[in-house]
């Protein structure tokens, strides 16, 4: 898959393509229909099928003290999610304040039409662009009616509600992570570095990898049974979002003890799935009580994984 951050001097392979446009944040089941309704149409029409995104968020451009909160997926992992369909390119173009003023007619006629040539958009049908969100289905197909456009009907859960970014926000702020793996179609994960720590996890027979989780919407503080990727190998953890109240810690971080594992991961990029809340964040009266918590939370994940 090629990418782009530029919808100027685009390749002719890449040209009179079927455009998946949208945020995509999670990546969830209604989004992976608007991907898969793409590369359906681009496979039966004998053209290419492209993605279309944009970084940061918009939310972050417009309430930057949000983002963090906000985010359910980087750009990394939204990349690594979509990449598993055959799209040919993937379109990044940065959201700032060119962008944002951009008014619904220029975004279609410069970018979609002189810029990609698009041969047909896919769109969620809420789908709003331009300066105010000025611009939506209908207008696309008053103003440029030689545009083609699918719009995909919201995606329905078992229980008949939408599935939405939002309602994952929701799930996984309340640590009801299992619930938004449902909706996702995969576990929710955070990634980031893996950084030093105190190392009392160790002292207490528990060797921790520590992760400040601050590129992604944070879940509800608690124990999370977990599995931490090494080297393309998903291994079982015990996880604890929150600010280690025990141990007097400071500022939110995800810290996880990868069962059966003692290597060195000092400054390496993991990605950890929170599988399912195991309990609230407590603050305990001693260590001892601390070590006999974090080896019941283990044999509790153990338990909850081998399912």
């Amino acid at each position: 898959m090629r990418f782009f951050h530029s919808w100027r001097n685009v390749p002719a392979e890449y040209q009179n393509a079927v455009v998946a446009i949208g945020n995509f944040d999670g990546y969830h089941k209604g989004h992976q229909r608007i991907v898969e309704e793409a590369v359906k149409i681009a496979k039966e029409t004998n053209r290419p099928a492209v993605l279309m995104t944009f970084e940061p968020h918009p939310n972050a451009f417009f309430r930057p003290s949000a983002h963090s909160a906000f985010r359910l997926t980087p750009v990394r992992t939204k990349v690594r999610a979509i990449s598993r369909l055959p799209m040919s390119a993937f379109f990044v173009f940065a959201f700032n304040a060119p962008f944002a003023n951009m008014s619904a007619k220029d975004f279609v006629q410069n970018v979609l039409i002189d810029g990609l040539h698009a041969s047909r958009i896919v769109v969620g049908d809420d789908y709003g662009f331009g300066k105010n969100r000025e611009g939506d289905i209908e207008f696309l197909r008053k103003n440029f009616p030689n545009l083609p456009v699918t719009a995909v009907t919201k995606l329905r859960d078992e229980h008949d509600e939408i599935i939405s970014s939002s309602r994952i926000r929701s799930f996984i702020r309340d640590g009801r992570v299992d619930i938004a793996a449902k909706l996702m179609g995969r576990p929710f994960e955070i990634e980031g570095r893996v950084i030093h720590g105190f190392k009392r996890g160790r002292t207490l027979g528990f060797p921790t990898i520590n992760i400040d989780p601050k590129d992604s919407i944070t879940p509800k503080n608690g124990v999370y049974a977990a599995q931490v990727e090494i080297d393309g190998v998903f291994h079982n953890a015990v996880a604890n979002i929150g600010t280690r109240p025990t141990v007097n810690g400071e500022g939110v971080l995800l810290e996880a003890h990868i069962i059966g594992y003692d290597g060195n991961l000092y400054g390496r990029r993991l990605r950890v799935r929170l599988i399912r809340f195991i309990r609230p964040e407590r603050h305990f009266s001693s260590l001892e009580e601390l070590k006999q918590n974090i080896s019941s939370d283990t044999q509790e994940a153990q338990r909850i994984l081998q399912k």
